[in-house]
């Protein structure tokens, strides 16, 4: 029962240094522009060691992409009973605190399949969260998510590129959404 125990370890050390890697050279390079064997050499693995895990390193942003979004959805999910807002922004706090990695996977050339399954879930939730306690049709509320999402990625986005910590633009953004939904709510009810 220990073996595969050991096994998850070294996979998991395996895809560290592969993605490590992968993101060390992202840094000077596109990812249409990296090699395996460039992975494999700064990893220290041979070519069969990332194949056993990655089809080629496209696979290994993808992945990374998941595992993020993945990582976000849980805390959404945990957090359901909270007011919608602060789900929404507590999100964005989790891609500031990993700004180097956001940035990496957004500036990458690389689809965001993953963002956008992770943008569809926000809109959802805000959608069911917005027609169950207000006044609100369904097409409003899509529209009205479409524009909460939209505008706090653009923001979280700018604000990980200027990698300082100004609480105070995210206070003025919070109050911004937070007064515009809650005019739609009935006063006891405000996010």
């Amino acid at each position: 029962m220990n073996k595969p125990r050991k096994e998850d370890r070294r996979n998991a050390y395996t895809k560290g240094v592969i993605r490590d890697a992968v993101f060390q050279l992202l840094q000077t390079k596109p990812i249409d522009k990296i090699t395996v064997s460039e992975v494999c050499k700064i990893a220290e693995i041979n070519r069969s060691t990332f194949y056993l895990h990655y089809i080629d390193c496209h696979h290994v942003l993808e992945q990374e992409q998941e595992r993020f979004c993945d990582k976000l959805i849980a805390y959404m999910e945990e957090h359901k009973d909270n007011a919608p807002l602060d789900i929404i922004l507590d999100t964005h706090k989790i891609i500031r605190d990993d700004s180097d990695l956001y940035l990496l996977l957004i500036r990458s050339d690389q689809p965001m399949h993953s963002f956008k399954k992770f943008t569809d879930y926000c809109k959802q939730f805000l959608i069911s969260q917005l027609t169950e306690k207000t006044s609100l049709t369904a097409e409003e509320a899509d529209w009205i998510a479409h524009y909460i999402i939209g505008g706090s990625f653009a923001n979280t986005t700018r604000f990980a590129h200027e990698l300082d910590d100004n609480l105070h633009r995210e206070e003025i953004i919070h109050n911004f959404v937070a007064n515009g939904l809650n005019g739609f709510l009935p006063r006891k009810e405000h996010l």
